[in-house]
């Protein structure tokens, strides 16, 4: 089952699927719409997450991706050893910042999400004698994903391809709680040496915005009870 058809489901109701699918339009023509700085579209995620959701997403892209590419990618925090002979798809954390609210290119806005934020509060549906509430802060990270071949020309080609993905994604990122997606560059080409044994790697670096959440709860006062003792003088 693909990502969008595993989205979609079949149990959502005529409704669901059409509010569903203006979400993904907006995304898709409108790559400026703004959000809110309280929430995001769907359940906020944190940096694992996001790898978590690119490492599926890659797998669905894969599965029905009309590029003539030698083999199936590896996507992972190591870089690639010299015996190994499939391409990869390595990733790592070059920056990250509390998250700016002022206006302005990422990383330089003046305001920063320095102290959590009061997210939701509430009385918990599930414990009727409780209330909660939720903080959170945002995290501006930049994400470089190197793309590793034995060859340029398969580098060069894993490189677009990547490119593309992401573009093609980034509308599921942001509904599956990633607020913002933006390709941020591309690295000088490298080449890597290893006993004889060649990687050429591209690197692509990515401003991604995420969040973490913290639900605190605390049952309600219901009574007090105060003793007074009295003595005679």
């Amino acid at each position: 089952m693909s990502i969008l058809e595993d989205l979609l489901g079949d149990d959502l109701e005529e409704n669901q699927m059409r509010i569903l699918v203006e979400q993904v339009y907006n995304l898709n023509i409108d790559s400026n719409l703004k959000l809110s700085k309280d929430r995001t579209i769907g359940n906020s995620k944190n940096l694992q997450e996001f790898y978590d959701l690119v490492n599926r997403a890659l797998t669905d892209y894969q599965g029905r991706s009309e590029i003539n590419l030698r083999n199936y990618v590896n996507f992972t925090e190591e870089d690639p050893e010299a015996k190994d002979d499939t391409e990869v798809i390595s990733f790592r954390l070059m920056k990250r910042e509390p998250g700016s609210y002022s206006q302005g290119a990422p990383f330089e806005g003046n305001v920063k999400n320095l102290r959590p934020t009061l997210r939701e509060k509430g009385n918990d549906p599930a414990n009727p004698d409780y209330r909660f509430a939720t903080q959170g802060y945002w995290y501006d990270n930049l994400i470089r994903f190197n793309c590793w071949a034995r060859t340029n020309k398969q580098a060069n080609e894993r490189a677009c391809w990547f490119e593309d993905f992401m573009e093609d994604y980034t509308w599921w990122f942001r509904l599956q709680g990633i607020s913002r997606v933006l390709f941020w560059g591309r690295g000088e080409d490298l080449t890597v040496n290893d006993d004889g044994n060649k990687w050429y790697g591209r690197p692509l670096d990515y401003f991604v915005r995420t969040e973490k959440l913290r639900r605190f709860e605390e049952k309600k006062l219901e009574e007090i009870l105060i003793k007074l003792d009295t003595k005679e003088t």
